[in-house]
């Protein structure tokens, strides 16, 4: 998943022309490393940021990462 400027969104790429452009509550799974998987949800507020967990903790993307999900 990586962010698009012009677009003002993330877009998944799924290995064809064609992305999907994450929007504003979409969940997915957000790969951090050793095979740990988050399960998120999307929110555009004055910046994209994910909601994680029950207690809906937020964690900022940032626009210059590239992050492995599954939608």
């Amino acid at each position: 998943m990586t962010y698009d400027d012009a677009l003002a969104c993330w877009i998944v790429d799924w290995g064809d022309q064609m992305g999907y452009q994450l929007r504003d509550g979409d969940w997915f799974d957000l790969h951090v490393g050793y095979g740990q998987v988050l399960t998120c949800q999307a929110v555009l507020g004055q910046d994209w940021y994910v909601q994680i967990g029950t207690h809906r903790a937020c964690f900022y993307l940032k626009r210059n990462e590239t992050y492995q999900v599954a939608i």
